[in-house]
């Protein structure tokens, strides 16, 4: 069967591919998969397909990869491995790792806004997954892409530096113009020879500072745990889950990948699924967690994240949970079966430590209760029994191309000239390893460090080196070191580099071009005109604005703007100008140039004044604007900013951060401005108002509001012996904008927060007083939210190194690198 596809066929198909899309995407029906597989054979369906474009992997990129290729007119197939579109999107990933959301655009942003839609709101990126999936094979359908399903490479043909054919193990031939690999594990860029690499760089190959190995405290153990089948003594053998490798030095390379799990959507529906016994279950492979939680540490569903229609994303956490630590590092070039075998192995370990905690006699009764409390939704994933039907497979492999993504882009150290799209998530590497360390057990490879802001990714590292490969795109496992990749590998970047993979297609292919020679000022603005963003602020473009962030009101200050001509030839028409806040005054006013030589800057000064905003640390918008013409079309230009006008904190009050923070002061209300990734074991980031060295017996303020920067985000009291360091006699008692109230208190004495009490209350009541208490080195926390007239019990600590005198007072933790405003007023410290 041969079928040029082209796009008046799939304009006037659309209807025909809802229907395939619905029956599996294939005209040639395969047998049923068998259960919870992730390889498994299929019926021969030969045939040849001849497309513009050809998207192999219908991961979230390969489907607005496939999406933005047709709305560009392009015929486009798009070949997909499973029998699912969106990847991790649609299989239980809804906690969407988002990073900044105001650098996420284009097709990836239209993403989130259905699925708004289907909730009826502007946008979401906290979803159930088979909206994720609707929304999928709903757009696909609609740009008439031609889908099929269950069809897994084999190999392909090359000629002259180009793919000419791509072969798939059930008989079918695609031809393209271009391909776009957008697989998680590379699999088309390495049968076309492309240079890629697998596991961790030394730090030595980039200069970089978070590669390679490393043990630290995040995800690790809270307490000294005997990795040995008879404690104790090293020869009765190793643990399940523990390595016998040796850890290696601290920042040495090796072929280790981060550590696999599946996303399970969880549900306390009276209609749930009880969590499965699996085949080849041996409740002797959870003897680490028995251990753990036997000595105090039961933490391992505590990142369950609420879903729409009570439903949940359940993600690893803590030493001991869902990630298989280790049990992966075959995958990126493992075969089809063998690939098979780690699936099944995850899937086992997985399931089986759910049924392990719900049901075995070695596990505490409260604790069987609280897990047994849970379930699968019997609305999920029906063909696999309500457990999803994709790996979070967080690394494959990963291209070296003529620019790789590094440590240094995520610091600001450097700048791509050429980005088509940022990324904003923390430099994010899970486990890679549990292994022995002066006898106990220990995790190594967690990385947790948040980039210094959004960040460029060139249009270099998602396409081949020079000579390589003049037809191919890589969105998914494009090039970057394994730290970077980290960072930049959450499903939002994937689908914006999906659609610039596309649009970067479309281009080639009009100018008859090797997708290396794609003339790049061209891109750029077809990305921008749809709605990507590819600087940061949002919409900078080649306009810079710099202004101090933090300005006193009434006190003038400078601001400047300065326009760069990125477009490889001479704009002319170039207008500047800034927009201030209402009440503010900036002089002078627009400033113009009649024309601008490629390369060339214009700039333009003006001085500022600000005025004091309504509520406390308001925050305020500045924004320089360039309009200039380039052949023939008018083109606008924006950097926005925003600025936070302080006012002075009054003796015998101070202020301390540990992260960006900004505070101000008026009366008896005070503000903190703070962003902070967490305050938690390891990670203490935080902004704080407080008196310093008071023998205090107790403090009281009422908490009026807190910006919902995270679910985890903290507001409230605290007391600490020093908080200008990294001291101990910790305590907090702090609010979250969900499920409520903890007391939080560093127990084992290292300097951060470890301990901790709940209230649950959803949603969190504002405003609300908090009150802490202190009798020797015992802290109470109590809350009201009825004016003091009637307290709740939050918890008791004991922190036995409170010294008798300590810094007391109000404390901000955004949880996120967006940061986020807490109101306080009337502080009293007694």
């Amino acid at each position: 069967m041969d079928l040029e596809f082209s796009r008046r066929t799939a304009i006037a198909g659309a209807g025909a591919a809802a229907i395939l899309l619905t029956a599996g995407g294939t005209a040639e029906a395969g047998p049923k998969a068998p259960g919870l597989r992730y390889y498994y054979p299929v019926s021969p369906a030969p045939g040849e397909i001849r497309t513009d474009v050809c998207v192999y992997g219908g991961t979230s990129a390969g489907v607005t990869a496939a999406v933005r290729a047709a709305r560009h007119g392009r015929s486009v197939a798009l070949v997909v491995f499973g029998r699912h579109l969106g990847g991790l999107t649609a299989s239980g990933l809804g906690a969407t790792d988002s990073g900044r959301i105001e650098a996420i655009g284009g097709l990836s942003r239209e993403f989130y806004r259905r699925v708004g839609a289907h909730y009826g709101r502007p946008e979401a990126f906290g979803f159930e997954p088979h909206v994720a999936e609707n929304v999928f094979d709903t757009w696909a359908a609609e740009a008439g892409v031609l889908v099929l399903r269950e069809h897994r490479l084999s190999s392909v043909d090359m000629s002259g530096g180009r793919i000419t054919a791509l072969r798939t193990e059930n008989g079918k031939v695609f031809r393209a113009r271009v391909y776009i690999d957008a697989s998680y594990e590379g699999d088309l860029m390495a049968r076309a020879g492309v240079t890629f690499t697998v596991g961790r760089e030394g730090n030595a190959a980039y200069g970089e500072t978070l590669n390679g190995v490393q043990v630290r405290s995040g995800h690790q153990f809270q307490r000294p745990i005997d990795p040995y089948r008879t404690p104790g003594d090293p020869t009765s053998g190793l643990l399940p889950g523990v390595q016998g490798d040796p850890v290696g030095d601290t920042g040495a390379g090796d072929r280790r990948i981060q550590a696999f799990n599946f996303r399970v959507c969880l549900t306390k529906a009276a209609d749930r699924r009880p969590f499965p016994r699996p085949p080849g279950y041996d409740p002797a492979r959870y003897e680490l967690q028995r251990r753990y939680i036997a000595a105090g540490v039961w933490d391992a569903m505590r990142l369950n994240t609420p879903m729409p229609n009570g439903k949940t994303d359940l993600n690893n956490n803590g030493a001991v949970s869902t990630d298989n630590i280790g049990r992966n590092h075959r995958w990126p070039e493992a075969g089809y079966w063998e690939r098979e075998r780690i699936f099944a192995d995850h899937v086992t370990y997985q399931q089986g430590l759910l049924h392990y905690l719900a049901n075995d006699p070695a596990v505490p009764a409260a604790i069987r209760a609280e897990v047994s409390a849970w379930g699968l939704p019997a609305d999920e994933f029906a063909e696999t029994g309500g457990w999803p039907h994709e790996l979070y497979i967080r690394e494959g492999r990963r291209m070296v191309a003529d620019y790789v993504v590094t440590e240094h882009d995520c610091r600001w150290a450097r700048t791509a000239p050429d980005p088509v799209g940022l990324a904003s998530y923390t430099m994010d590497s899970h486990n890679c390893a549990r292994v022995v360390i002066n006898g106990l057990a220990r995790n190594e490879g967690d990385v947790q460090v948040a980039p210094a802001g959004p960040y460029g990714i060139s249009y270099r590292a998602i396409v081949p080196r020079r000579g390589e490969c003049a037809n191919l795109v890589v969105p998914v496992a494009f090039s970057a070191s394994h730290i970077a990749f980290g960072s930049a590998r959450m499903e939002p970047v994937f689908m914006l580099l999906g659609h610039a993979a596309a649009t970067a297609a479309h281009l080639a292919l009009a100018d008859g071009r090797a997708v290396q020679d794609v003339d790049y000022p061209t891109l750029r603005r077809r990305l921008l005109a749809d709605g990507m963003v590819l600087t940061w602020p949002p919409n900078q473009g080649p306009v810079t604005l710099d202004a101090p962030g933090a300005p006193a009101a009434g006190t003038p200050f400078p601001a400047t703007a300065t326009v760069v001509n990125r477009e490889g030839v001479a704009v002319t028409s170039v207008a500047l100008g800034l927009t201030v806040p209402s009440g503010w005054a900036a002089t002078p006013g627009e400033q113009t140039t009649p024309s601008l030589a490629a390369g060339a800057t214009f700039t333009a000064d003006w001085t500022v004044t600000a005025s004091a905003p309504a509520q406390l640390l308001e925050p305020a918008r500045l924004a320089a604007t360039v309009r200039y013409t380039v052949d023939g079309q008018a083109l606008t230009f924006e950097q926005a900013r925003t600025v936070t006008v302080v006012e002075p904190v009054a003796a015998p009050l101070r202020t301390a951060a540990t992260t960006e923070a900004y505070f101000g002061q008026r009366g008896d209300q005070l503000a903190v401005l703070a962003g902070g990734r967490d305050m938690w074991t390891g990670i203490d980031e935080y902004g704080a108002i407080y008196q310093p060295g008071v023998a205090a017996t107790a403090a009281a303020v009422t908490l009026v509001s807190q910006a919902a920067t995270d679910p985890n985000a903290r507001a409230g009291l605290v007391f600490r012996n020093d908080l200008g360091t990294r001291s101990t006699g910790y305590v907090a008692l702090v609010a979250k904008p969900a499920n409520g109230f903890l007391l939080l208190w560093d127990a084992d004495e290292d300097g951060t927060l470890d301990a901790v009490a709940r209230l649950e209350l959803n949603p969190t009541p504002y405003p609300a007083r908090l009150r802490l208490t202190r009798q020797g080195t015992t802290f109470t926390g109590d809350i009201s939210t009825d004016g003091g007239v009637t307290w709740r019990r939050v918890g008791t600590a004991t922190v036995p190194s409170a010294a008798a005198a300590q810094d007391v007072g109000v404390v901000a933790c955004a949880h996120s690198t967006t940061p986020g405003r807490a109101l306080f007023s009337g502080l009293a410290v007694t």
